[in-house]
């Protein structure tokens, strides 16, 4: 019975330790400290390095710290340990549209509404990126999915508005704006200006 007790109590310690180092992680990485967050996960990935936690977390630290090559390579690694993440499908989606790879990006985001359709934020990315494409039908059908999933989704009705008024549907395309102000939308002020008279 000693003996048991024993071995509980080292379980116990050891995953204290690994939960404090985790934190200390997620705490760098809230305070901003991305530069110590990266130095903390690389640390706990030295003696677990298919953690997918600490290799997005790290990932998310270089995206950060704009090191994309270091991220995306955080990232494509997860899509090899877990080919269903789909957080690293958005992120590998987000910084591909953040570099105008429009294609890549949609591929990305895809790949992500196939893992969980019901993510507002993998349509979203789908539909940027359909839309920076020139796909604007396909575009419109993520933009639509993404709100039917969250009606809270304010860049999703700005965006849809914009994509409106591309297609000269203006009434349309305001209700999308007054919608996104409603959601406190960054940009829908000067769309309302621009598009509501």
């Amino acid at each position: 019975m000693k003996y048991i007790y024993s071995i509980a109590v080292v379980i116990f310690i050891g995953c204290g330790e690994v939960n404090t180092s985790k934190s200390k992680g997620d705490a760098l990485f809230e305070a901003g400290e991305y530069e110590q967050a990266v130095s903390e996960y690389s640390e706990l990935l030295s003696t677990d390095p298919e953690n997918t936690s600490f290799l997005y977390n790290r990932g998310r630290s270089y995206e950060e710290l704009g090191i994309f090559n270091k991220a995306i390579a955080d990232f494509e690694e997860i899509i090899k340990v877990d080919p269903r993440h789909i957080n690293a499908f958005l992120s590998l989606s987000k910084i591909a549209y953040e570099q105008k790879k429009y294609s890549k990006a949609l591929i990305h985001a895809g790949a992500a509404v196939k893992q969980n359709e019901n993510s507002a934020k993998a349509h979203f990315l789908s539909a940027r990126a359909a839309h920076q494409l020139g796909y604007a039908d396909q575009a419109l059908e993520f933009y639509n999915n993404a709100i039917s999933i969250d009606k809270s989704y304010g860049e999703a009705f700005l965006y849809r508005g914009a994509l409106k008024v591309g297609k000269n549907r203006f009434k349309s395309a305001c209700e999308d704006f007054k919608r996104a102000k409603a959601l406190n939308t960054e940009g829908s002020d000067s769309a309302i200006s621009d598009y509501c008279s």
